[in-house]
């Protein structure tokens, strides 16, 4: 992909890495952005997997890779960027951003939550944080994406700008339409010990079924982080032991996204042994190949009932959008002053 030359805009000196305004702009700094809104959400899913691979050896030459299921970003000076293999682009879309000031309102945008597919969602700042980490924080990118969290940030705390929780709302929604007729939820397993594994756990989803289980390679940690983080009661086993026997009145919520093709494979069969009720798939990359999911009464995050819980927080947070969008603004402004006035 060629690269255009470009001349860079301002930063904070709240940084404190000693660039000055004249060193700024001897930078040639670019932004290649790609997100949901230019291909189809699955596509770059798909996409954004195989880009986790390379985003530690792309920090290493100066590339500040941003990957999450709805983007693929990538950012640094030209001749940095230059080092990105042809792969990376798949023939996909990307759109270029230029200059120190656009990327950092970009990143303080995406920071605050006004620039995702769920409106505050709050996933993004651990995302982001991650790809600040991996590079190296004296580069000059590194520090304007710094900036930029910062501020995004900021904002995002003064307006209250939280999107509320729609993943525990989605598994709640699927339950209320699978168990319709005085039936009695019997069994909840959550294949993965991942964040959203427990964050579902204390919104009190499981305290509707009879039992709930954990479902993990790795129990003896998932018990340890149990121990330490709730008092409910939930079993942990490992992925070896699970599906077994079919459980008709079960939902599966499969909440993690750390498998190999074989774990895929082991699942998948499990599951068609299970035939639970339900099988909610919370991943960005769906575990369930299309003509198994077809077996199953399988959902995921791509389907209708998913896409409506996202118009109805999208709706009650747009409102917000201009207010945040216009502190990020003025908080650029106010940088780009204060650093013209210190620069010699």
């Amino acid at each position: 992909m060629p690269l255009t030359t470009v001349t860079s805009g301002a930063m904070s000196p709240s940084t404190k890495r000693g660039l000055t305004m004249t060193g700024l702009r001897q930078i040639k700094l670019l932004g290649l952005c790609l997100d949901w809104t230019m291909t189809e959400p699955l596509e770059l899913a798909q996409h954004s997997e195989k880009i986790k691979k390379m985003a530690q050896a792309l920090a290493a030459k100066g590339v500040l890779t941003l990957q999450t299921c709805s983007r693929t970003e990538f950012y640094g000076e030209e001749t940095a960027l230059r080092n990105i293999p042809s792969e990376a682009f798949a023939g996909l879309p990307f759109r270029s951003i230029e200059g120190a000031a656009a990327i950092g309102q970009r990143f303080a945008e995406i920071a605050s939550g006004g620039r995702s597919q769920i409106l505050g969602e709050r996933n993004i700042i651990q995302q982001l944080e991650d790809a600040y980490k991996r590079g190296d924080p004296n580069l000059p990118i590194f520090q304007i994406a710094r900036q930029g969290i910062d501020f995004g940030l900021t904002a995002r705390e003064r307006h209250q700008f939280n999107a509320p929780p729609i993943y525990d709302q989605f598994v709640r929604d699927i339950m209320a339409d699978r168990y319709r007729n005085g039936e009695l939820p019997d069994h909840l397993y959550l294949l993965g010990s991942s964040n959203l594994s427990y964050d579902l756990i204390e919104s009190g989803v499981e305290e509707h079924f009879r039992s709930t289980t954990i479902v993990t390679r790795d129990p003896k940690s998932a018990r340890k982080r149990l121990r330490r983080e709730t008092d409910k009661k939930v079993e942990v086993i490992h992925q070896k032991e699970f599906g077994h026997a079919r459980e008709p009145q079960s939902l599966v919520v499969i909440a993690t996204s750390n498998l190999t093709d074989q774990d895929k494979a082991d699942l998948q069969n499990a599951l068609l042994r299970l035939e639970p009720r339900t099988v909610v798939d919370l991943t960005a990359n769906p575990v369930m190949a299309a003509a198994l999911a077809g077996k199953l009464n399988y959902v995921n995050m791509y389907g209708e009932e998913f896409r409506r819980l996202i118009d109805q927080n999208n709706e009650q947070l747009a409102p917000k959008v201009p207010l945040v969008r216009s502190d990020i603004e003025a908080a650029l402004r106010t940088a780009q002053l204060d650093l013209s006035a210190k620069a010699p």
